[in-house]
């Protein structure tokens, strides 16, 4: 039965370890700088097959990461991020018997900035006039070097000084004010309704280059000052991969160099993602971590696979031209290898998009099935797969590379042939005509692999078969997304709730002051109000 090809590629990269601590024994999770230290490794690439796995759907970008070493972010396309919490302090003298009315909290939300804009949220939403005069904010965007540190409102914020610059990092400074009447933040945990929605880091475009062939524009690769911002899933590969720097030191991506990465396709790729629309794309990832898996999402929210040769590459799904034919004459008298079809076990009919959904509030919603009928037919049952979309945030982009997918999974695959050293400037992702009447073969076929024996300069091809048909397909087809959320209590409401309530000494009574006056519930009246609230909560 058919088996995965494996390939096996180094890539040489450097981990960007990045702790940023205040000295000092009460702050443990304080910022005052970022200490920067790059270590080379080789990093082995993953092995890809002929059907690509789902990846590892990832966390939530709604909840504050709090931890005395957090990883650096690094947020691109256009969404809503909570950030990573990075000093939080209570401070201030006492006013009106309050003893350390103020608290500051500085968040970080990407590195790899300036990004091109940034807005703080409460609760998702712009913040209420609500809490006008209780709650401040400072943002920058992440200049480097930042000229100057996030600004408390209140001066004095212990472990926070003019040195605590955050440069090259988009970041908000919190500051609230503790309400003596307890009428603001009463009903809301502070550090998990803050956050942020940003159109983020901006990215290289090589057809925006004049020094590119074909390109024409300012862009410069590695002068930052030249790029753009761009929700396009080929260009943040291409810009992740050759890496983000700082004075000269590499802050987030691989570190590739210029001439590792094939830059002609990332530019045709792009034009691709433009033509179908698949610029629905959002998502953070974190260093340290693994580069290749980061890497491998980013691609996929564009239809594509990264592919390490001897340059880095990568194959993406579009209708293509075979650019040459494979007759009998260009095959070696080596053994050759045909599949007549791939694995029962491998194909699948119906796949569930899972993307990240504005209306959930940026959560991993599932979209409805994609059900290939035809595929149903044939498999006399439903196989179906989950695939994560980490960073589309579109039912219909979701639907249509789960679709892809599916296609994938059927295909003519593998194919084996040992070729002549005419067919050795072909690269993975690019397409051939198979004229091979002995094996059976009259179809156009993509590249997945290349093997090329230096001595006898032979190349061995792994290739899948390709239906041309199926780009209109996939195309074509439209995602439903699931019903929105009721909208639940507003902060205000909640505050207001909670200022109300006042709980009786060595009792089982509440009581509730709204509106006329004071009243006290026992354990049975409260039960009951707790289920009406809970009705009104799943109501539409």
């Amino acid at each position: 039965m058919a088996k995965a090809v494996k390939t096996i590629g180094t890539v040489v990269g450097t981990i960007a370890t990045i702790a940023s601590f205040i000295p000092g024994p009460h702050q443990p999770f304080a910022i005052a700088a970022s200490r920067i230290a790059a270590v080379a490794v080789t990093a082995a690439t993953v092995a890809e097959g002929l059907t690509a796995r789902p990846p590892p759907a990832r966390g939530s970008v709604t909840q504050v990461l709090i931890a005395p070493d957090a990883p650096q972010p690094y947020v691109m396309g256009e969404g809503y991020f909570a950030g990573v919490l990075r000093h939080d302090v209570g401070y201030g003298p006492t006013l009106k018997k309050v003893p350390n009315p103020y608290r500051f909290m500085p968040v970080v939300y990407s590195g790899g900035g300036p990004v091109q804009s940034i807005s703080p949220r409460f609760d998702f939403e712009p913040i209420p006039s609500w809490y006008n005069g209780f709650l401040y904010t400072d943002t920058q965007l992440g200049a480097c070097p930042e000229a100057d540190a996030l600004s408390p409102q209140w001066a004095g914020a212990p472990g926070w000084g003019s040195s605590s610059k955050l440069s090259g990092q988009a970041a908000i400074g919190f500051s609230a004010l503790f309400d003596k009447d307890g009428k603001r933040f009463a009903g809301v945990d502070l550090r998990g309704s803050i956050g942020a929605y940003g159109q983020w880091v901006k990215v290289y475009d090589p057809r925006k280059d004049s020094t590119f062939p074909g390109g024409s524009g300012s862009h410069r690769l590695g002068d930052e000052t030249t790029y753009e911002y761009s929700a396009n899933p080929a260009l943040h590969a291409g810009t992740y991969a050759y890496g983000r720097y700082q004075n000269g030191k590499r802050t987030m991506g691989m570190g590739l160099a210029a001439d590792a990465i094939d830059w002609a396709v990332i530019a045709a790729w792009a034009n691709v993602c433009e033509a179908n629309g698949w610029e629905n794309f959002f998502g953070v990832v974190y260093e340290p971590g693994d580069r290749w898996a980061n890497l491998k999402d980013i691609c996929f929210a564009g239809g594509a696979e990264p592919v390490a040769l001897g340059q880095l590459t990568f194959r993406y799904r579009a209708p293509t031209v075979a650019l040459d034919t494979i007759t009998e004459a260009d095959l070696t008298d080596d053994d050759q290898s045909v599949m007549a079809m791939q694995s029962f076990r491998d194909r699948i009919n119906t796949g569930i998009p899972k993307y990240r959904s504005p209306a959930h509030n940026w959560e991993m919603v599932d979209a409805e099935p994609v059900v290939n009928s035809t595929f149903l037919t044939e498999d006399g049952e439903e196989k179906r797969e989950t695939w994560p979309c980490n960073f589309v945030t579109d039912e219909d982009q979701a639907s249509q590379l789960v679709a892809y997918h599916i296609w994938d999974s059927r295909e003519l695959a593998p194919i084996t042939l040992v070729c002549m050293p005419r067919l050795r400037a072909y690269r993975p992702g690019e397409c051939l005509h198979l004229d091979l009447p002995e094996l059976g073969l009259d179809t156009t076929a993509i590249i997945l692999r290349r093997e090329l024996d230096p001595a006898t300069m032979k190349v061995k091809l792994e290739l899948m078969g390709e239906t041309s048909a199926k780009h209109a397909y996939c195309l074509g087809l439209t995602g439903t997304a699931p019903p929105t959320p009721a909208v639940g209590q507003t902060a205000q409401e909640r505050d207001e709730l909670a200022a109300a309530v006042t709980y009786e000494a060595n009792s089982s009574a509440i009581s509730l002051s709204l509106g006329g006056g004071p009243n006290t519930y026992d354990s049975t009246e409260i039960d009951n109000l707790r289920a009406r609230l809970d009705a009104l909560e799943a109501a539409p």
